[in-house]
Parts: C-alpha cells; structure tokens; sequence
C-alpha cells in the first residue's frame, strides 16, 4: 500500500477529463478549513463522511470518520510505513527527508490521455496523549524545479488522526482535500474524489487488519 493511494485521491479520474477542459471556472476563495462540516452520509459499513467548501469553488475537502478494531499504537505505525512505499500510477519518488517524525518526497506520476503529474509531499508525524496525527501538504518549495512536460499538482493537504477507541481499538479520523492543477475541473473530478477516497480510506483499514492478526 502506498502514499499516492492515501493522500491524493483524484489521480484515477485524469483520463477522464481531457474531452471537458474547462466546462467550468473555478474561482479562487478562502482556504479550505475555515467552514463547518456538513453531514454526507454513512456508508454501510460504518464510514461517517462529511465535507466542506474547499479554497476553489466548486472543491470539497472530505472527512472520513470509522471504527477500527486495530490499537492506536499499531495503526499508527502501519499508517506511517505506507508512506515509505509508491504505488502506480507513481513512475519515481525521490525522498528528500526521510526522518522518524517527518518525510518529505517527490513524485512523477504517469498519467494517461492528460499531462503527467508531479508533486512534492510532506508530511509530518505528531503524538500526545489523546492522538497521533499524519498531517500531510503539497510542499514545492522543498522539491525541485518543475520537471519538463509534467503539470504540478495545485495543492493537497489533510491529516490522519488516530484516538483510542472502544474495546482496545482505534477511532480513525481521515480528512483530505485535492486539486489536480492544469485543466482538470471540479465538475469532473468532484463525484470520483469522493468514491475514490472512500474506498482507500476502507481499503486503508482492512489491510492494517490483516497486517497486524
């Protein structure tokens, strides 16, 4: 399992886009984070989902919510190995920190129909008492220079956050918010990010418990 599957749900829906380049505009506002929360649905095995109005209009930033009968500690530690690996469509990651508590990389990332994709990642690893948090942000004034024919993506942030839960488990709190850059829209990307999203995030807890029996 990989990071790009984690933390940037829109990459699959690409070659989808180029026969509608810009259908809509997208026009500039606040950053994501400032407005309530506002109840989506909840998936049949349990995901909470919610979203709010992201920086572009017409972009959401998601919150996925779920129980996990994994322990903090261990889920803790499977999350943050994962970053370690790249998974396709990544073509090359190139890590630039690679510390207990802070990764910084980047990815070139094959895209079909559409131009290539590139990104630089951080992400930083947090604990206290009550939680352990992956918070993760597109970074490129820590990467290189933009590479030759690949757009880079506009912006990618959101956090993992991990409190014990009941009997021993995890309460798993998953937000992210993406924009692919270049002439991808919201109008397409904005049912596949979602249905995207929530499948890694299910994906996500079902390997970390297979991993940990």
């Amino acid at each position: 399992m990989g990071v790009s599957r984690l933390i940037v749900p829109v990459l699959s829906v690409f070659a989808l886009s180029a026969s509608f380049a810009l259908t809509v505009n997208a026009q500039p506002a606040s950053e994501s984070g400032k407005g309530a929360w506002k109840f989506v649905k909840t998936t049949k095995d349990g995901i909470e989902i919610s979203r709010r109005a992201g920086r572009t209009s017409g972009y959401y930033e998601y919150k996925f919510v779920a129980e996990s009968p994994v322990g903090p500690e261990q889920l803790e530690q499977f999350v943050w190995s994962s970053f370690q690996t790249a998974e396709k469509p990544v073509k090359k990651r190139t890590f630039i920190v690679d510390k207990s508590d802070e990764v910084v990389f980047h990815d070139l990332i094959s895209v079909p129909v559409v131009s290539n994709r590139e990104y630089t990642m951080r992400i930083v690893r947090k604990k206290d008492q009550e939680s352990r948090r992956f918070e993760f942000r597109t970074a490129p004034e820590l990467g290189p220079p933009q590479t030759p024919d690949y757009v880079t993506m506009a912006i990618v942030f959101g956090c993992w956050e991990i409190r014990p839960g009941e009997d021993g488990g995890s309460k798993v709190t998953y937000t992210v918010y993406s924009e692919p850059g270049g002439s991808v829209t919201p109008l397409i990307v904005r049912g596949p990010q979602l249905k995207e999203a929530t499948s890694d995030f299910r994906r996500t807890l079902k390997d970390a418990k297979k991993a940990v029996k």
